[in-house]
Order: structure tokens, then C-alpha cells, then sequence
């Protein structure tokens, strides 16, 4: 009994197995071709292209005004604002500035400081900027650590 058993397993087995093989495809015939001799991939040839210089020449350009924009003594409108588009990285240590004699016996000279550009620091000079009273002081500005950078916090009269 067990031999029919054995051979009953081993029909089933041949019968799934022609039952699969009827589901793909036959092999594709193999034709003898000989292999295409290797050659190797053309060099790279860089294609000229015309280029723009990265600055235009010297002489060709105004000057761009990096400083403040208001007379001195003026208050910005955004005066001792806070603001939220900061610099991933902390700034530079200031720079030593020497103030030139003052302009008047009212002025006071507000030092300079590190500006934000958005892809890099750029060192903004120090000025003179008449009091806007006998008592006032200017207090500077300065650059906060806060949870998306570093923020500028502007300088203001006291």
C-alpha cells in the first residue's frame, strides 16, 4: 500500500510541474553569434559654452551702499526689532574699529557691525549719528542665539 502511496506522491509532483511549466513562456532559442568586439565609450569632450564672468569688469559698475541708508541721527523704522530670518552659524568676532575725531560735540560714534546676507556675513562700518537729545546713548545691537540661528537684535537710543 505504501508503494502506491509513494507513487501516487510522485504523479501528483510530475503533474503540478507540467501544469507550471505550461504557464511561462518556452525559452528563446540561442543563436551562436560571436560577441561584439568591446569598444570603449567616447571621451568626454566638454562642449565650449559661453561663459559669463562672475564679476563685471573693474569700472563698469556704482558702487553698491552698504551702510545705512537714513541721515545720521534718523530712527530707522524697525529701531530695537527683532528679526526672524537669522544666520545658521554664529558671526565673526567684531572688528576693531578707530573712530575719526567726531563731527561735532552731539555725535556719537555707533560702531559697526556683522550684516547677514543671506549666504554670508558682511562687515557693516561704524558711524557717527547725531544724539537725539543731550542724555540719549546709543545702545548697539548685537546677535542672539535663537532656536532657528542666529538673529540680529538692532541697536537703539537710551
Amino acid at each position: 500500500m505504501q508503494h502506491y502511496l509513494r507513487l501516487g506522491g510522485i504523479a501528483a509532483i510530475a503533474l503540478a510541474a507540467a501544469a507550471l511549466s505550461a504557464c511561462y513562456p518556452p525559452p528563446p532559442e540561442t543563436i551562436a553569434a560571436a560577441p561584439a568586439p568591446w569598444t570603449p565609450p567616447p571621451a568626454y569632450v566638454p562642449q565650449p559654452t559661453a561663459t559669463t564672468p562672475l564679476y563685471p569688469p573693474a569700472g563698469t559698475f556704482a558702487p553698491q551702499p552698504y551702510g545705512p541708508t537714513t541721515p545720521p541721527g534718523a530712527l530707522s523704522s524697525n529701531a530695537g526689532a527683532t528679526f526672524a530670518a537669522g544666520a545658521p552659524f554664529p558671526p565673526p568676532p567684531p572688528r576693531v574699529e578707530t573712530p575719526p575725531p567726531p563731527p561735532s560735540s552731539m555725535a556719537i560714534w555707533r560702531p559697526g557691525h556683522w550684516s547677514w546676507s543671506g549666504g554670508q556675513y558682511v562687515w557693516i562700518g561704524g558711524q557717527y549719528a547725531e544724539r537725539p537729545a543731550p542724555s540719549a546713548n546709543w545702545v548697539p545691537g548685537y546677535w542672539q542665539q535663537g532656536p532657528n540661528g542666529w538673529i540680529w537684535v538692532e541697536g537703539r537710543w537710551a
